[in-house]
């Protein structure tokens, strides 16, 4: 990634990041180990299973764990970057100024699909953390190591869910404050061409 002599962290397409943005990418490197210690874990159950013929009871959920964290944080990481996957063929055809609406009404539906994720997330992290009466208990997978992996991953979910609203809802605000800027120079140029 160049980074011009600002030293401003910036997106794959040269946008500056936000604060946020930047504290996302820095936890999400630390979280990319994750998968490192995945196959580690991995590595250790297939000598155990097959060199020594004692397999172990927590490798498989463990490993499932942390793969899924992850993957999870890796949906507000390719946010932060905005590396996320797009189809540009329509988009690239528009106007500056369609286009620019189109960002608008996208970053729109990306802050009310975002909002919902976090109030499903919201929903499933709360039963996963407490019983039916309120009390306070971890949703354990019921294997024989019955470890608290599903809370774990649905809290982190949640988490993430609410880092990437707030990430939309930055975004959004950026798109319409192009929009304006782009009226702005659009009634600037009327004015200097009447």
């Amino acid at each position: 990634m160049n980074v011009p002599a600002d030293n401003v962290p910036r997106t794959v397409n040269g946008q500056p990041m936000s604060i946020l943005d930047v504290w996302i990418v820095r936890v999400g490197n630390v979280i990319g180990w994750l998968y490192f210690a995945a196959v580690v874990i991995s590595v250790f159950e297939v000598v155990l299973r097959y060199g020594f013929n004692r397999p172990t009871s927590w490798a498989h959920e463990t490993t499932l764990m942390l793969v899924g964290i992850g993957m999870l944080w890796g949906g507000s990481y390719c946010m932060a970057e905005d590396r996320h996957i797009r189809v540009t063929v329509i988009r690239d055809a528009m106007g500056r100024k369609t286009r620019r609406i189109v960002d608008v009404i996208v970053g729109l539906l990306n802050l009310l699909f975002c909002a919902g994720l976090a109030w499903a997330g919201y929903v499933m992290t709360q039963k996963a953390l407490f019983d039916p009466t309120g009390m306070f208990r971890l949703q354990r997978t019921g294997s024989a190591f019955n470890s608290p992996a599903p809370a774990v991953v649905k809290t982190v979910l949640f988490v993430v869910v609410i880092l990437m609203t707030l990430q939309a809802l930055q975004q959004l605000a950026a798109r319409i404050r192009a929009l304006k800027d782009l009226k702005r120079h659009d009634i600037a140029d009327d004015q200097q061409g009447g």
